[in-house]
């Protein structure tokens, strides 16, 4: 089967270089393009991709960011794989504290590019080899302290965020296609990464942290 992608990307012949490339891989196909937002969220709403491939700076003007974390607000599920010719551990690491899943440069190859969309596909967190993973981490560590949901993984940001809309472990289990007591077991991981007694503390946290939005607030 093949993996659905989504090119985020404000430069037209980079978009069409990779859709180029990425033709070649037999397991790869690009569903969609956009050059910046609003349309972005249109078109990531109406395809659905596996994978979105987001440039980290769009233009002068966007985030590439700060892009990632309205696209994981508004679909905690996505799969971002961040892009760009920032070869260094900081922005990495800024990156996976915003809940990217993924971190390629544009002087990769392209089959390690396929590599690094596969691997996010599969949830799975993916770093360009040209980057040192202990210096991400050590900057990660870092960011912790002003982002403190950097810690958790893809799995449990998901459970954290359907938590906020009020969602029952039995109604997380569905839509994460797992048990009840798998998502306990996450959310009880959770609640120890983040030093929380209750639902309520997490909630507060998120609230902290400007992530409520427009959920429903189950807990006010």
């Amino acid at each position: 089967m093949a993996c659905s992608v989504v090119i985020i990307d404000d430069h037209t012949v980079l978009r069409d270089g990779l859709k180029l490339l990425l033709s070649r891989q037999p397991d790869v196909q690009v569903v969609g393009e956009a050059a910046g937002f609003p349309e972005a969220f249109e078109l990531l709403d109406r395809t659905r991709p596996d994978v979105i491939m987001l440039d980290m700076v769009l233009d002068s003007d966007t985030d590439g960011v700060a892009a990632a974390r309205e696209i994981l607000r508004r679909d905690p599920r996505a799969r971002i794989l961040m892009l760009t010719m920032m070869d260094e551990p900081a922005p990495a690491a800024e990156a996976f504290a915003a809940g990217a899943l993924g971190y390629a440069t544009k002087n990769q190859p392209s089959a390690e590019l396929a590599t690094a969309i596969r691997t996010v596909a599969a949830r799975d967190r993916y770093l360009s080899p040209i980057i040192s993973q202990a210096e991400v981490d050590r900057a990660l560590t870092a960011q912790t302290a002003t982002n403190p949901l950097a810690v958790l993984t893809a799995r449990e940001r998901e459970v954290f965020d359907l938590l906020l809309h009020g969602k029952t472990s039995i109604e997380m289990g569905r839509e994460l296609f797992i048990s009840a007591r798998t998502v306990e077991t996450h959310r009880a991981r959770i609640l120890h990464k983040l030093g929380a007694r209750t639902t309520v503390d997490l909630v507060r946290l998120a609230a902290r942290l400007g992530l409520l939005g427009p959920v429903r607030r189950a807990y006010d």
